[in-house]
């Protein structure tokens, strides 16, 4: 086996000696840090990528097993380097990657990191998928904000208002109806003064953070206000890569369907094509791909009072 050293070798020569890739990273590195890009960088790192590349390409027994896989290894991380290069620098113009940044006009937050900016991973390829046999989410009966543990579901209820400060949204737990049947005593109660913002929310997220509930054909609750709620179901595709989603543009616009309330518990069912973002030539809802179920309270509906209970699945 001839060593890579060797001047038989035909990876190495004076002309084509591998280049010093370490220092060219490191240098890299500080001129992205310093906004200053040098192009002959990139081509350095380049050209230690063909030279690694050229060496997993040659004869077979000119290398060990173990020094390709080192070879292979390294090659990956000039790679991942270079595209951060060349996506950081050719980015400029439409938004400044850094730990707090402001991004472009019309999008649906002032604030992105670079982490956003990476591919996602698709929060759903290991996902849980129903079964279509146990509809129950929650009846809310043991007295805990955790979700019925059926075919694979787990989540916790909270209660979430615009005037909660971040990461602080407490636990909704369920209290008693009032003048209920003995296997229907507890339910879920929000009641609150006037919101300015965005509103008010009872949501529980699934665990993990998506769920193919498509083998339902919708949602089944009773409430009761007065008042208004807006039911939703949301995908992984509203939910902004930050909080384990995949939006990067026209987040938090899901699915919904508008309840009007009585003022006497009534049990209201939606169909998932019944479901609507906000917007023009939108898709239908992809239940195999569900991040979390909650019910809005818009600010224009505030001051609110809303009971909700036996929360399903629809049957088919």
């Amino acid at each position: 086996m001839k060593d890579r050293e060797s001047p038989e070798s035909p990876f190495h020569s004076a002309a084509d000696a591998e280049p010093d890739v370490d220092t060219a990273f490191a240098e890299l590195i500080q001129a992205a840090k310093a906004d200053q890009p040098d192009a002959k960088l990139a081509e350095r790192v380049r050209a230690g990528l063909a030279y690694r590349r050229a060496l997993m390409q040659g004869p077979t027994g000119s290398r060990s097993r173990a020094s390709r896989l080192v070879a292979v290894g390294a090659a990956f991380a000039t790679a991942a380097v270079v595209l951060v290069f060349v996506y950081r620098f050719n980015a400029r113009a439409h938004v400044r990657i850094s730990p707090e940044t402001s991004v472009p006009a019309g999008s649906p937050s002032n604030q992105v990191t670079a982490k956003e900016m990476l591919p996602a991973p698709d929060p759903c390829l290991g996902r849980h998928a129903a079964e279509g046999k146990h509809p129950l989410i929650d009846d809310f009966e043991d007295g805990d904000d955790e979700v019925a543990r059926f075919e694979g579901r787990s989540g916790l209820w909270r209660w979430v208002r615009d005037t909660d400060a971040k990461g602080t949204a407490p636990a909704l737990l369920p209290i008693p109806r009032g003048n209920s049947k003995p296997d229907n005593r507890l339910a879920l109660h929000v009641k609150g003064g006037q919101l300015l913002d965005w509103g008010a929310v009872i949501e529980f997220n699934f665990v993990p953070g998506c769920y193919d509930a498509s083998r339902y054909k919708g949602l089944s609750f009773q409430a009761k206000g007065p008042g208004r709620v807006f039911v939703a179901p949301r995908e992984v595709s509203v939910i902004p890569i930050a909080n384990g989603g995949t939006c990067r543009e026209d987040c938090h616009n899901p699915h919904v369907k508008k309840i009007e309330l009585d003022a006497q518990w009534r049990t209201y069912e939606v169909q998932w094509g019944e479901l609507a973002q906000r917007g023009y030539n939108k898709p239908a809802l992809d239940p195999s791909r569900l991040n979390s179920v909650a019910f809005l309270v818009h600010p224009e509906d505030t001051p609110y009072d809303v009971w909700v209970d036996e929360v399903k699945f629809l049957q088919r």
